[in-house]
């Protein structure tokens, strides 16, 4: 399967952003470029909360343009974490699963053997503000996993984590994603990460356009301005 964005324009308030590119599943793509030149938008736009105004949008053979953001084999992970301060961990991972979600066993089985996989079965009866940041970090990115959705969108959700707790998740996630087939694309401006997620680049200027550069000719060309 393939996530083919093909010559699409999306757009926010006044402002457009004009993209092309393919994602081939369990691949990763970073969204990489300057504050402000649409980078979370075509998140946006990818996920359904933003409309596309041309061009395509498929996976496989199936066009999602049509298709509400619950629908679309995609999953969006925000910068604030938006847990419910209130619940325990395991309680805000659930919530994964719909507003209305319950604790049943069949669910609690999934949520535990999530929580396994990022390293938080110990504090899976803890409330958000008696963990930490990284911690928490772990607890939305359980919550998103627990959606089963082979695309996961990352818009900048580990920026106020320093670059060695951030590398920390980047690795965890990009373990979870070569287990499970798991499709990344995370938005940065910072180097780092483009060299750690260790993907191809779509690189955002200043005038509303982006470049799609393979992942080595990206490093060789900009390596030494970037001091990647």
């Amino acid at each position: 399967m393939e996530l083919c964005v093909k010559n699409c324009s999306i757009k926010n308030g006044d402002f457009s952003i004009d993209c092309d590119f393919n994602l081939k599943q369990g691949n990763h793509l970073a969204f990489f470029g300057p504050s402000g030149t649409g980078k979370s938008s075509v998140l946006l736009g990818l996920a359904g909360f933003l409309p596309i105004k041309k061009g395509e949008l498929f996976y496989g053979n199936k066009s999602l343009l049509s298709l509400e953001p619950k629908d679309r084999p995609i999953d969006i992970l925000f910068q604030e974490n938006n847990l419910f301060p209130h619940i325990s961990v395991s309680q805000n991972i659930v919530l994964g699963l719909g507003p209305n979600a319950k604790m049943t066993k069949g669910n609690r089985d999934l949520v535990y053997k999530i929580l396994k996989k990022v390293n938080l079965y110990e504090e899976r009866d803890r409330l958000p503000e008696n963990i930490s940041g990284g911690q928490r970090s772990r607890v939305a990115i359980a919550r998103s996993l627990l959606r089963k959705k082979p695309i996961l969108l990352l818009d900048e959700p580990f920026s106020a984590l320093d670059f060695v707790l951030k590398a920390e998740i980047l690795k965890l996630l990009i373990a979870i994603s070569r287990k499970e087939n798991l499709s990344i694309i995370l938005v940065s401006h910072d180097p780092r990460d483009v060299k750690f997620l260790g993907g191809d680049v779509l690189l955002f200027s200043d005038r509303g356009k982006t470049e799609f550069f393979r992942k080595d000719i990206f490093l060789n060309k900009f390596s030494k301005n970037l001091e990647i």
